[in-house]
């Protein structure tokens, strides 16, 4: 009962997705019996204008993005790599990659992304990664046949379809920079979000607001905070009687506390009383567990009508920007990954046929591919393989 009365919202959203797609399957292409596409010409005609009229300006901004797009495949493989060294090595470490599902809350990742804010910000950014395709594109006179969503299951995603034998007969650099330009659309996509968030909603939001302390985002499994009782959503206003109102105050009593180590919390007026555990990545540290948020809690200003629907519409724009760049630059990033259809795994197919020529380079993208599939699944399963085995235990 429980489980329905959170989750209620949630699964009627994603059963209505999967009926309404039941409804219209004649409308979709169906393939593999799980991925539906539903191809339109929406957006062709702005992308052919802006690729064509400003043709040099999407040229030099795709092939920077071809070299961002190379260096974010290194370092989202090195990124992986250390994560999986780190979960061998240390058995108390958590995973830092999770995926993410709007409204649902994935075992072993402390984060929640709020289902109807997150689809919005899942459509911003997958609309920009695939609109900036098209335009680098036609910018290179190569035909865009279609544009589209699909739906794997009930999850959405949006697709812009190049001509592809047009596009394989390109030169290199050309496919580089058609490739490129998604991933490299959501890092700037990103940047352009943390500067918002920066520069004008936090200084609009804190000129309306008093700091009262720090909210938990979320707690880790199996640490003293989630032994204790603590969860997402409470807000710190003490550390060991001593009163705290933003991070910097938070993490500055935390970096002193060590291992074995007797400390109190006071959340939402309540005492959370616990033994620090010792922190995965420094022993010497203790560890509670916790993930706080770096946006104090607040209380406004004035309680008048007009100044809280302001402040709530603020917040909420500002929720969505920091969902957005957060997405964004995950997904800009999964995207660099050097496996198999991904943009990254093109971008290495290219490379390696270019170097190894056509049958020897594509035998070798398939091995990358396959390596890179394993390598992501032990990084995405190995939190999920953890939780199911402390429910069974």
């Amino acid at each position: 009962m429980t489980f329905w009365q959170d989750y209620r919202w949630v699964i009627l959203f994603y059963s209505s997705i999967i009926i309404l797609i039941f409804i219209f399957r004649k409308k979709f292409d169906i393939h593999h019996k799980f991925l539906a596409m539903y191809r339109t010409r929406i957006g062709l005609s702005l992308m052919d204008r802006l690729g064509t009229k400003h043709a040099e300006t999407v040229k030099f901004l795709g092939y920077v993005g071809i070299g961002a797009g190379y260096i974010g495949l290194f370092v989202i493989v090195y990124y992986l790599l250390n994560n999986i060294i780190n979960l061998l090595m240390v058995p108390t470490a958590t995973s830092a990659v999770s995926l993410v599902i709007p409204g649902v809350k994935i075992p072993g990742s402390p984060i929640t992304i709020p289902l109807i804010t997150g689809w919005i910000a899942l459509f911003i950014v997958i609309l920009i990664h695939e609109f900036s395709h098209g335009v680098v594109a036609r910018a290179h006179k190569i035909p865009v046949k279609s544009s589209g969503i699909f739906f794997l299951g009930p999850l959405m995603g949006a697709f812009v379809e190049p001509d592809e034998k047009h596009l394989r007969k390109s030169i290199d650099t050309t496919q580089y920079s058609v490739y490129a330009a998604g991933p490299f659309s959501n890092i700037l996509l990103a940047l352009a979000c943390l500067l918002l968030l920066t520069y004008a909603f936090a200084p609009a939001l804190g000129a309306m607001e008093n700091q009262v302390g720090v909210t938990i985002a979320g707690v880790t499994d199996g640490y003293p905070a989630a032994d204790a009782g603590m969860e997402g959503g409470l807000v710190v206003t003490a550390i060991n009687d001593e009163k705290v109102q933003n991070y910097d105050q938070f993490t500055t009593h935390l970096s002193r506390v060590a291992p074995n180590e007797t400390i109190s919390l006071t959340a939402n007026g309540t005492a959370y009383t616990f033994v620090t555990a010792a922190n995965p990545d420094n022993p010497r540290q203790g560890y509670l567990g916790v993930m706080a948020s770096n946006k104090a809690a607040t209380e406004l200003k004035s309680n008048t009508l007009w100044f809280k629907i302001l402040h709530v519409i603020l917040q909420w724009i500002g929720e969505l920007f920091a969902i957005t760049g957060l997405l964004s630059f995950g997904i800009g990033l999964a995207n660099l990954l050097p496996l198999g259809p991904v943009d990254g795994g093109r971008m290495v197919q290219v490379t390696l046929e270019k170097i190894r020529g056509a049958e020897k380079g594509n035998r070798m993208w398939r091995q990358i591919s396959m390596a890179t599939l394993l390598l992501l699944a032990i990084n995405l399963f190995w939190p999920l393989l953890k939780w199911i085995g402390k429910v069974f235990a």
